[in-house]
């Protein structure tokens, strides 16, 4: 059963896609270092603070659900900044100068790249709130049926595995954020530079 007008699945494909392609839309040559900075470095991460113990208490969670949630709201504004920036290009889609209309080729390839990568910034964001939102559950308070020795294991695996997916999402949510960054200074940089 799908719900045809909720879409995350295709805006996690499409995102990790355009991981392994050059702003102008062709295939990159790095496979293996975009794997590593984006796959591996996250799960190394997330073991290793796991393994140190560091946990999100609610201190902490609430501060970086402030923070999460900022951000989330200023990549809602950042998509219409990138889709009023290409109307704009569109235009030159018209002209009849052919280095005018690969131009604006390339700057619609750049556009949809950086809206798949802010609409999946929103995504792992959300994601994020809820995870930060669930490490807060006390497991132990909700022994009904289970002996207290049983459900306080349960609730120090379930913590650790709850923190482990924040570490890793989370680093990953920085690697898409400075990817935004990035794409936003070139995109910016472009426009000082139009002619």
């Amino acid at each position: 059963m799908k719900w045809n007008k909720i879409k995350i699945w295709e805006i996690r494909k499409e995102a990790h896609k355009y991981l392994f392609k050059e702003i102008n839309g062709v295939d990159t040559e790095n496979r293996r270092t975009i794997n590593f900075y984006y796959y591996v470095l996250p799960i190394i991460l997330a073991v290793t603070l796991v393994l140190f113990n560091v946990n999100i208490d609610k201190d902490v969670s609430t501060y970086l659900i402030t923070g999460i949630s900022i951000f989330a709201g200023l990549f809602f504004n950042l998509l219409i900044v990138v889709g009023d920036k290409m109307d704009k290009r569109k235009k030159m889609l018209s002209s009849s100068k052919e280095d005018a209309r690969h131009y604006a080729e390339l700057y619609k390839n750049f556009s949809k790249q950086l809206i798949s990568y802010i609409s999946f910034a929103i995504i792992l964001s959300l994601l994020l709130i809820t995870l930060m939102f669930v490490t807060q559950i006390d497991f132990t308070k909700l022994d009904l049926f289970i002996n207290s020795i049983e459900l306080s294991s349960v609730h120090f695996y379930l913590k650790k595995f709850f923190n482990f997916l924040i570490f890793y999402t989370g680093t990953q949510f920085i690697i898409i954020l400075l990817i935004i960054l990035s794409n936003m200074y070139v995109m910016l940089l472009d426009d000082i530079n139009l002619k």
